[in-house]
């Protein structure tokens, strides 16, 4: 059970902190933010990982669509332009706040394990041998995610919806830089599968940035979609490609388990920071850590942290082990077992939690344990108007290109989420047929005085919940802009490894200051998609101006006017 915790203590705590920032003598830390982000302005913006989804869900706009319909046609047109990161063999979660009635809803979509799947089918020592292969795939949740918050949500119909992606596989799309760059890296794991070679690899030469690809079996199962909705996917001629593929190739899922996926309608989990409230994702997605994140560095003052040499990234790292441990010991699907999210959620948990926080000297991964209580490809949009009316989705085939895998006839790739199930049965994210995985997925709306303010998230897979921690921080803490607050350098620390992972765009005395403390850094090159991908939008609540930023760590673009 939690011990509460006095606000006596926690002042003592509160006033500890202050003293030693107030001793830390100075180095500034500014906002300044790279020409490199990309920005768009305007009363409606949509925000997506590739600029031609951005455009079509901007179209979807102009044709009298709501946020609902333009994110659902930019997510199904990311399916096809950007094919490594997305699709309808995926799976996620989307947050949508609607400003006539004030609420919020979040629409699960994620995946299910097959009925097959058992500790016996699957060998988790040695994961390798089976991740990048037709059996890895859960039943993807995609389509009917979409189609239950278009149906709900929407104000267009599927006609609408999806012909800017229709078209995009028929009539064919320019490879960008972040496409044409993975092609040539996972050329050798594509072209084991024939059909998929013939796809992304056209007269077997890799595409370079500026050719023209085309996908028109996937153009025919969008247009199925198009005419049949969810049922042609999980019932229709889809599912019967889907079994036929996985009957020829090792895979598990069945008829009955297409048939019986069912996209969920939750309640958002609730926090708050600095004045804002939190609204993320419920379990088996990383929401519920995202807030045990920030109540943890409530305790701080992150600001005056910032101004020595960059104290701030050292209690960053370190909540950041204490929260990706959790992660791995309390996260799982409800629907199978009691998930603590309340608890790990509430002030007193964070307040224990941060009492493990050595202040001068970074804690050995080692030595982190999971906090007490009772019982990686991925992609990201937002969109946003003037009224407030907000959709923020991420959608993810867990691995760079999933299974690496084309669905034989239907064009598209199947997610790999079987992976990302616990070795020990016992576990919260233990395997059992039709079970969600755990995912770090966390789309989040920040409001203030009942109103969102700013929609965010992010592609990144173990880095989510640390991404997405830091643009808050920027914006809320430090006061960056928004475009600075994404453009801004980051890290990753993480209970399972020494390292202190850390763009090289940090200055030298910050180096000197973490490695000082203790901290192993390994620095990486800047802007890379490793660290992120954020698509942010923000809102002036007084005139309903809307300004959306897209990460340059990878070739997304933001669509307003």
């Amino acid at each position: 059970m939690l011990r509460r915790v006095s606000r006596t203590a926690r002042q003592i705590f509160i006033n500890r902190t202050l003293l030693l920032a107030a001793l830390l003598q100075v180095a500034v830390l500014t906002g300044a933010w790279s020409q490199s982000a990309r920005v768009a302005m305007g009363n409606k913006i949509m925000i997506a990982a590739h600029p031609v989804a951005a455009q079509a869900g901007l179209e979807v706009f102009r044709k009298g669509g709501n946020v609902v319909d333009a994110a659902v046609a930019a997510t199904y047109c990311l399916g096809v332009v950007e094919s490594y990161g997305s699709g309808v063999g995926g799976e996620g979660m989307m947050v949508i706040y609607q400003a006539r009635t004030k609420t919020y809803t979040v629409i699960d979509f994620k995946g299910i394990s097959a009925s097959q799947a058992s500790y016996k089918t699957f060998d988790f020592s040695s994961v390798g041998s089976w991740n990048r292969s037709p059996k890895a795939a859960v039943v993807p949740g995609a389509v009917a995610g979409l189609e239950l918050a278009r149906e709900k949500f929407g104000r267009l119909n599927r006609t609408m919806d999806l012909q800017p992606a229709i078209d995009f596989a028929e009539k064919g799309f320019e490879v960008d830089s972040t496409l044409a760059l993975n092609l040539k890296y996972y050329r050798k794991m594509l072209e084991k599968d024939a059909y998929a070679r013939q796809i992304y690899y056209p007269g077997d030469t890799i595409p370079v940035v500026g050719t023209l690809l085309r996908n028109p079996d996937y153009a025919a199962t969008l247009k199925e979609i198009q005419r049949g909705g969810a049922t042609a996917f999980y019932e229709g001629k889809i599912a019967e490609l889907i079994v036929r593929d996985a009957e020829r190739h090792g895979g598990l899922i069945s008829a009955a388990d297409l048939k019986a996926y069912q996209a969920l309608e939750r309640k958002p989990l609730r926090g708050s920071y600095r004045g804002f409230e939190v609204v993320t994702t419920p379990p088996p997605c990383g929401g519920m850590h995202l807030i045990e994140a920030l109540n943890i560095l409530k305790y701080f003052d992150v600001k005056q942290a910032a101004f020595y040499k960059g104290y701030d990234l050292h209690l960053l790292a370190e909540t950041f082990k204490l929260v990706y441990k959790d992660e791995a010991a309390h996260n799982g699907d409800p629907a199978f077992h009691p998930i603590p999210a309340e608890t790990i959620i509430s002030p007193d948990y964070a307040f224990q939690r941060m009492l493990e926080i050595r202040l001068g000297t970074a804690r050995h991964p080692q030595q982190v344990k999971p906090g007490h209580v009772d019982e990686q490809s991925t992609t990201h949009l937002s969109a946003m108007d003037a009224e407030g009316n907000t959709v923020t989705l991420t959608i993810t085939l867990s691995s760079l290109f999933g299974t690496g895998h084309t669905v034989e006839g239907a064009g598209f790739m199947m997610n790999n989420e079987m992976q990302n199930f616990n070795p020990d049965s016992l576990h919260p994210n233990g395997l059992q047929p039709h079970k969600r995985v755990v995912t770090s997925l966390i789309p989040t709306i920040l409001a203030k005085n009942g109103q969102p303010v700013y929609a965010l998230g992010t592609p990144g897979g173990d880095l989510i919940i640390s991404t997405v921690t830091q643009v808050i921080v920027n914006l809320l803490d430090l006061g960056m802009d928004l475009p600075g607050a994404v453009d801004s350098p980051r890290i990753f620390s993480t209970f399972y490894q020494r390292a202190l992972e850390m763009e090289n765009r940090f200055p030298p005395q910050t180096d000197s200051l973490l490695k000082s403390l203790g901290h192993d850094l390994r620095e990486e090159k800047p802007y890379q998609a490793y660290f992120g991908a954020v698509q942010a939008v923000e809102r002036n609540p007084a005139t309903g101006r809307l300004v959306g930023v897209s990460d340059p760590r990878r070739s997304g673009g933001p669509a307003g006017e």
